[in-house]
C-alpha cells in the first residue's frame, strides 16, 4: 500500500491547485496551515471546505476556535506558503489584519472569513467545511502562487475585470 499511496502522490500531482493559508485566533494566540485541497462548495448558503491531516495542531486549534479565514495567497507569497506548512522561515514576511473577530493575511488575493459548519472525517485527513460569513479582496487580482508535482509557481494570465468575470464557468 505505500507504494500505491505514492504512487497515488505523485499522479495526483499533476493537477496543479493554488495555494491557502488557513487562519484562526484565539486569545492572541494566531496559528495557520497551508492547504491546496480548497473548493466552493456551494452558493446557497456560501460554504467551501479544505482537508487538514488528522495530526495537524493547526487544524485541531481551528476546530476549537470555530471560526477561520481562507487567504487565497499571490505569487509573491510564497514564503508565506512555506512558513505555514511548517517550513518556518525567518525571512517570511506577512501582517495580519483584525476585524469582526477574524484575523487575514494582508496582501493575499482574498480572505473568506468563516465560521466552522461542519467537520467530517476523511481516511487520515478531516473535511472542514465553512460558513461565509464575510469577502475581502483587492480590487484587481495578483498573479496566483499554484503548486503542481511538489513545486510551487505562479499563474500568470490576461488581467479581467470583476465585472467581466461575473458569471463565467469553467
Amino acid at each position: 500500500m505505500k507504494d500505491e499511496s505514492r504512487f497515488y502522490r505523485r499522479l495526483f500531482g499533476r493537477f496543479a491547485t493554488g495555494v491557502a493559508v488557513v487562519l484562526a485566533e484565539e486569545d492572541g494566540d494566531i496559528r495557520g496551515l497551508t492547504v491546496n485541497s480548497l473548493t466552493s462548495a456551494s452558493l446557497n448558503p456560501l460554504l467551501l471546505l479544505f482537508c487538514v491531516h488528522n495530526d495537524s495542531r493547526s487544524g485541531d486549534h481551528i476546530l476549537r476556535v470555530g471560526r477561520f479565514t481562507v487567504n487565497i495567497l499571490a505569487a509573491d507569497q510564497e514564503k508565506v506558503a512555506r512558513h505555514f506548512a511548517g517550513r518556518r522561515d525567518a525571512h517570511a514576511e506577512f501582517s495580519y489584519i483584525r476585524e469582526e473577530g477574524f484575523v487575514w493575511l494582508t496582501h493575499s488575493n482574498a480572505a473568506f472569513l468563516c465560521d466552522l459548519e461542519a467537520a467530517y472525517p476523511g481516511g487520515d485527513h478531516r473535511i472542514i467545511l465553512g460558513r461565509v460569513k464575510n469577502m475581502v479582496g483587492p480590487d484587481e487580482c495578483q498573479h496566483l502562487l499554484v503548486y503542481h508535482q511538489g513545486r510551487y509557481g505562479n499563474l500568470q494570465s490576461k488581467a479581467i475585470t470583476d465585472s467581466q468575470a461575473e458569471g463565467t464557468q469553467p
